[in-house]
């Protein structure tokens, strides 16, 4: 082939050479750099010698003189923690769970309970759009968490000695209670003077008939499914998932798998957690059924698995740290203070920053509260945060050739009943949110008397957008096969897209109010270590007495009073809508207040009335009743 012009450019320019040329290693022995200035080393060495000891005088000097102020004082403190441990207190615990007690009552103590009123949600107290300053957590996959610092209505309530107690060293109390000690009174004796109030009434707890309570209306209500097994249709709730994740020694993993039959009689409990931890792929399966030796202790282990799953997945994952995390920094990034519909949210994000920073520094850090409460090893504690999005039942696990992913309440609400669960938490779920979007579409009519202005207002869709692009449950590319907000402007799509905006400030409602009180008001659970517990021994059907305190001071540390959703009222925060609206905001809230009234009056009759209705709808709903609900999530 004759060589070109361009190719006898190329062989010239690599024949004539560039760069430094390559050079080989020199075959001479290595030299000691000794020569001039070797003589001088003697000298400056003892000049060196002299300063550092007297510089280490010094040091010594002003550390006896600091151990002197501040050593003292701080013995004290130990000592005072260390008689902690005697009578009538008697706490078995760390010295991190006594210092975090301490700041969370004297932060606590006299503190107002808020309202959605001026006094705490000022409209000056509105921060402009901006790019938040986040912190990236220790634990999952890859979220951010504003500082607390960004918060409006200079609600941060950041403390450098909540921050700074990680450091402290961890160490496990086995002690368990006897047969005769009671552990709710253990937990009371303790933390009385900081536990939430508690709302909901248990006289039975142990039973098997409780059981069904406790999935059918109870912490399990939401993660309630179907399976087929042997031809017969059973409900199910199930924790197996947690079984391969492994636990620090001294206690046993979590798991349990709880079927129930047509009539909700308990069939069996399949637990992948008591047998040994394999790594061949083979994982041993105990079946314990009613009658059994060993079914006490399955159902202690199931019903503390589904407690440990929905405090940890459902309530600090994907309540605090996905959904309403995502949605706050979202619109604070990404709307401007004056817009309606952030005015509108701003009461249901009330503190969410600061709440979800305290998450951050003190729950979700490494050594922090929360892996001290639960029985994971570090390892373990990743494990099940970064398994956060598989675990969750939201529907977003609805497969896509069966209608998924289910963004919306009322929509999974429909998609439940069609497989066979039709209960009154998820009839009550269904009534909340069609409440709620009620009231969003009613205040949308007052701001946008054209359907398309709000379809393509650009700072709601860049909300959206945002939110659904860092979602780890629900990307863009699945929520796109509903509708397409990704484009400015969708001709013929108007519709859509409007009710699309709506029902997810809806679903955002409805999650930060109702859904967190399911996952997250956990006071009369968390008070009892014979009924559910976060870690225990090998064997036990209780929590050992660390294990007691160290729950029951979470569920104190994460129970901050918000503004009430119900008789509460926020309409100065309404901006004043445009001329040719026609519509008054203030006349859809108190519309809104009406219907909450009505649901919560349904509510209350519903479980005034429970014990003269047959098995198995013979037992109260409380999470989803209007007159309980605040309007924003607490830690």
């Amino acid at each position: 082939m004759p060589k070109t012009e361009e190719a006898e450019r190329l062989l010239e320019e690599g024949a004539a050479g560039s760069g430094w040329p390559v050079q080989q290693p020199s075959t001479s022995p290595n030299y000691l750099f000794c020569c001039p200035w070797i003589i001088f080393v003697p000298i400056v060495g003892v000049v060196f010698f002299v300063v550092v000891a007297i510089g280490l005088w010094l040091i010594l000097n002003l550390a006896w003189v600091v151990g002197l102020i501040v050593g003292v004082p701080v013995s004290f403190a130990l000592v005072y923690f260390w008689f902690w441990r005697c009578c009538p207190g008697y706490w078995p615990t760390d010295l991190y769970e006594k210092v975090i007690y301490m700041v969370h009552m004297l932060m606590t103590i006299n503190s107002p309970v808020p309202n959605a009123g001026p006094e705490f949600m000022p409209v000056s107290g509105l921060r402009p759009r901006e790019q938040l300053q986040k912190g990236l957590l220790d634990y999952a996959l890859f979220l951010q968490v504003p500082y607390g610092s960004s918060d409006e209505f200079e609600l941060s309530s950041e403390t450098a000695i909540e921050q700074s107690l990680t450091f402290l060293p961890q160490s496990e109390h086995l002690e368990t209670f006897g047969p005769d000690e009671n552990p709710v009174e253990f937990v009371m004796n303790q933390l009385s003077s900081i536990y939430p109030p508690i709302y909901q009434e248990w006289s039975d707890k142990l039973s098997d008939t409780a059981l069904v309570r406790f999935c059918l209306h109870g912490l399990g209500a939401h993660r309630l499914g179907v399976e087929m097994r042997d031809g017969k249709k059973l409900f199910v709730v199930k924790t197996n998932a947690l079984s391969g994740l492994p636990v620090r020694e001294g206690f046993e993993r979590y798991g349990g798998d709880m079927y129930f039959d047509k009539d909700w009689k308990p069939v069996m409990i399949i637990d992948a957690g008591q047998g040994p931890l394999r790594q061949d792929g083979i994982q041993e399966m105990v079946t314990t059924k009613p009658g059994d030796a060993g079914w006490e202790r399955a159902k202690f282990r199931f019903r503390s698995s589904v407690f440990t799953l929905v405090t940890l997945v459902d309530h600090l994952y994907d309540i605090h740290l996905q959904k309403s995390n995502l949605f706050v920094t979202a619109m604070r990034e990404q709307m401007s203070s004056d817009h309606p519909v952030r005015r509108f949210m701003t009461p249901f994000m009330y503190r969410t920053i600061t709440v979800n920073d305290n998450a951050f520094h003190n729950l979700l850090t490494k050594n922090g509260m929360a892996p001290r409460c639960f029985a994971f090893t570090e390892n373990g504690f990743g494990l099940a945060m970064a398994a956060g999005p598989s675990l969750l039942l939201d529907g977003t696990e609805v497969p896509a050739d069966a209608g998924g992913p289910i963004l919306f309440r009322a929509d999974y609400a429909d998609y439940l009943k069609s497989k066979g669960i039709d209960t009154v938490y998820w009839r009550q779920v269904s009534q909340l949110f069609q409440l709620y979007l009620r009231f969003v579409l009613a205040y949308l009519e007052c701001y946008y008397p054209k359907k398309e202005d709000f379809a393509n207002d650009p700072e709601m869709l860049a909300v959206v957008r945002q939110y659904f692009y860092q979602l780890e449950t629900a990307g863009p590319n699945t929520v796109s096969q509903k509708v397409d907000f990704t484009m400015p402007q969708s001709s013929g799509k108007i519709d859509e897209k409007y009710m699309f905006y709506a029902m997810f400030l809806a679903e955002i409602m409805f999650w930060v109010t109702a859904g967190h009180e399911q996952a997250g008001a956990v006071e009369v659970y968390a008070q009892d270590a014979s009924w559910c517990a976060f870690r225990w021994v090998p064997g036990a059907t209780v929590g050992t007495k660390q294990s007691a305190t160290a729950t029951a001071l979470l569920m104190s540390f994460t129970s901050q009073p918000m503004p009430k959703l119900l008789d509460d009222d926020w309409t100065h925060l309404f901006p004043t809508p445009p001329a040719n609206s026609g519509k008054n905001p203030t006349a859809a809230f108190q519309k809104f207040q009406e219907e909450l009234r009505v649901m919560a009056d349904e509510c209350d009759a519903y479980n005034a009335a429970s014990s003269s209705r047959p098995f198995p709808e013979n037992f109260p709903m409380y999470v989803n009743n209007p007159r309980i609900l605040e309007v924003s999530v607490s830690l």
